[in-house]
């Protein structure tokens, strides 16, 4: 009998439910376009990006892309001997908190999503290219802990977040690539690599999956 690869059951039926093309970019930000990863075996890699050439993801295809995104999450909370993989909560209240998102405990897993895409993506978050949203996602100032959430939103009366335009989002990332590389780099380096590298993959993967979510939500 073969094993059942465990993964977050919503998310699963998200996938099933969502065009492959979304999935493609999973696929990527995964075995880092293509070309692999130390922590990911290469049958699993081979296997995802069969799939992905096909265009049509099988269950046991999206069970091990998400057990796998889930288990990066355990590396960037530094918990590195878990017997199971992440729950996704927790993953999105880590990737919350690691972009200095406020009231990260307090907030829902659905308005922790949007404050998330909305910061990172802005008002563009339908249409900007894949390269450009894996770009701002792992960006050095982001993984280095210096993106400040507030910093990259508007919040209407109400308390919702809204996205800032794509001219005023661009600006605030070009203002916050001015932050001097040595003092980067120097964060980088005092911190473990393991969790550089495991937030490569969660951040982009978190900001995916809200992203879907909202492109869903407004398909209704």
């Amino acid at each position: 009998m073969k094993k059942i690869m465990k993964c977050d059951a919503d998310l699963l039926k998200l996938l099933q439910e969502t065009e492959a093309k979304e999935i493609d970019f999973l696929v990527d930000v995964l075995t880092d376009d293509g070309a692999g990863r130390l922590a990911l075996s290469s049958a699993i890699k081979d296997l995802l990006l069969h799939e992905k050439a096909e265009g049509e993801y099988s269950e046991a295809g999206l069970r091990h892309l998400l057990h796998e995104l889930q288990e990066f999450g355990g590396h960037s909370v530094a918990n590195l001997f878990r017997s199971e993989p992440l729950p996704y909560a927790e993953l999105v209240t880590d990737v919350h908190k690691k972009l200095n998102g406020a009231d990260s405990a307090k907030k829902s897993i659905w308005q922790k999503e949007r404050e998330i895409v909305l910061s990172l993506f802005g008002e563009t978050w339908r249409t900007m290219p894949e390269h450009e949203r894996w770009e701002r996602c792992t960006e050095k100032r982001i993984l280095g802990g210096f993106f400040n959430m507030k910093d990259h939103l508007n919040i209407d009366p109400s308390g919702m977040a809204l996205g800032l335009s794509a001219a005023a989002s661009a600006a605030a990332f070009i203002a916050m690539r001015a932050l001097p590389p040595a003092a980067i780099a120097t964060t980088l380096l005092a911190g473990y690599h393991t969790l550089s590298e495991a937030y490569r993959v969660t951040i982009p993967f978190v900001a995916q999956i809200g992203r879907v979510k909202m492109l869903a939500a407004d398909a209704k």
